[in-house]
């Protein structure tokens, strides 16, 4: 059963522990939102640009050639000499054609003439482009724009429809009239490739838009092909925005998850580029260390915690022991037998187990201190009171009362063999030397006894024993004395 200084320790304890994890928990808490919002905007505002500016730099050095190679087949006299020589040995033009595809790596090289609407391929063969098709629409576009060159994201008719970056150079003659057009392609594929590269080493989607918001080329993960950010949910709340600058940075939330992206857009394909990263998988690593700080901070609030306890038990027993222990003989004081006879009170009221009291003062003490000095009398009273403790049994509670005098709880014991423990304990300490080596130095206790009633209480027990121990010393001292029980009102008149 716990008393109310284990409680009070307990909640001590508890305390001590309650601070701890609620300082510990609360400044990780803090450090972890802190740190949560400077990575997210070192994401959203330094990484996720930086990675998109590597795209767009990749994508630009891979339209850069392509560009350069148009624009040298538009100003080569070659090509000028040979549409406005009525276009006689196409073979000569094929050849022309497959040599530029071989000498600088591109996917197609075509051009198409404005006077007979052919258009010829670096692989042979011919056909006419018409208005009337929707697959060369591009060709009537082109040919009445202002600028030298178009980007165009288009079916390869040559190559088995195969989708192409298109770069379209308009061909004029040496009096500035248009004679048709001419170019290169380049395989959409090296773009996702660089999709698939970014995506794949940073975890982060990447995908293309037109300036209407359609997906052109996405990475796994990211929007299909096809579909428009207008309509797509969560992104749809920023698209306005999205197409309304040519960079930006932002962020929506999607089946209740965050993303982050930046956008910028690249003049040379007409398109934006998006890189796009979920918040949770740009914290995670972040959140996992969090974790673990937490059950480190709490492995060592546990093991702070059990030093804590076991400190304060082990000052907790110190205080206890200078609180109900005699400085002079180690012996029990007052408080000790209070408390102890307290708990026998309340047993004893439920069980019939006896026991006595005995009250034993050392004879003539003030003679001793007045000759032998205050020192010599405390070492008498420790001599008596270690010779007390030898003699009873292990069992039996002995403390110091007060001066001279001690006290003796005698546990299952009655009160014919509390009488024989006196005696015993009276004769011995008579009998024993008091210095070493022994000077003959003697000195002797009065004893009184008196034993446990069912209805006692304390002050009657007390009451009763003293009053046999003034017996002893009437009696002539060095004796042993026991207070036979009277009627109680006879008990209350002494």
């Amino acid at each position: 059963m716990l008393h109310a200084n284990d409680w009070l320790r307990l909640r001590l304890i508890a305390v001590v522990v309650c601070l701890l994890v609620a300082g510990f928990g609360i400044t990780n808490v803090i450090s972890y939102n802190n740190a949560a919002a400077i990575l997210k905007s070192t994401i959203l505002h330094n990484e996720l640009p930086l990675t998109g500016s590597n795209i767009y730099s990749e994508v630009q050095a891979d339209l850069i050639r392509p560009v350069f190679v148009s624009s040298v087949m538009a100003n080569d006299t070659f090509l000028k000499d040979w549409l406005l020589g009525g276009e006689k040995d196409p073979e000569q033009v094929v050849r022309y054609l497959d040599a530029i595809r071989a000498k600088y790596g591109v996917f197609t090289s075509f051009v198409v003439s404005d006077a007979t609407r052919r258009y010829y391929h670096f692989r042979g063969g011919e056909r006419v482009v018409s208005s009337d098709s929707a697959d060369d629409v591009w060709y009537f576009r082109d040919r009445s724009m202002t600028a030298p060159y178009e980007i165009n994201i288009d079916y390869d008719e040559s190559s088995n429809r195969t989708v192409t970056i298109f770069v379209n150079y308009r061909l004029v003659g040496y009096d500035g009239r248009f004679l048709g057009i001419t170019g290169v392609g380049l395989n959409i594929e090296s773009v996702r490739n660089i999709v698939e590269r970014y995506h794949n080493n940073f975890q982060r989607n990447v995908y293309f838009l037109t300036r209407a918001g359609e997906v052109t080329v996405t990475s796994d993960g990211g929007p299909k092909t096809g579909e428009t950010i207008a309509t797509l949910p969560g992104i749809s709340t920023i698209a306005s925005r999205i197409l309304g600058s040519s960079e930006g940075q932002y962020e929506y939330i999607r089946d209740g998850e965050t993303y982050l992206l930046d956008t910028r857009f690249i003049p040379e394909l007409g398109w934006y580029v998006v890189v796009e990263q979920r918040q949770a998988d740009a914290m995670a690593g972040l959140w996992h260390g969090f974790i673990t700080n937490l059950w480190i901070g709490f492995a060592i609030i546990l093991v702070t915690a059990t030093v804590v306890a076991w400190v304060v038990t082990l000052y907790h027993r110190r205080l206890s022991l200078l609180a109900t222990t005699d400085k002079l003989t180690g012996l029990a004081n007052r408080q000790a037998f209070d408390d102890t006879m307290l708990r026998l009170e309340r047993s004893g009221r439920r069980t019939s187990r006896p026991f006595a009291v005995l009250l034993l003062d050392i004879d003539l003490f003030k003679r001793i201190n007045d000759t032998l000095g205050h020192l010599r009398g405390d070492e008498v009273i420790r001599s008596v009171a270690q010779h007390t403790v030898a003699t009873l049994r292990r069992t039996d509670f002995v403390c110091r009362w007060g001066g001279e005098e001690l006290i003796v709880v005698a546990y299952d014991c009655d009160l014919d063999e509390a009488v024989r423990l006196a005696e015993t304990l009276r004769a011995g300490i008579e009998m024993a030397p008091l210095r070493t080596p022994d000077d003959g130095t003697r000195v002797t206790v009065s004893i009184g006894i008196t034993a446990w009633r069912t209805d006692d209480t304390i002050d009657r027990i007390l009451a009763r024993v003293d009053r046999a121990l003034y017996q002893a010393k009437r009696d002539g001292r060095n004796c042993v004395r026991v207070a036979t029980p009277p009627t109680f009102p006879a008990e209350a008149a002494a």
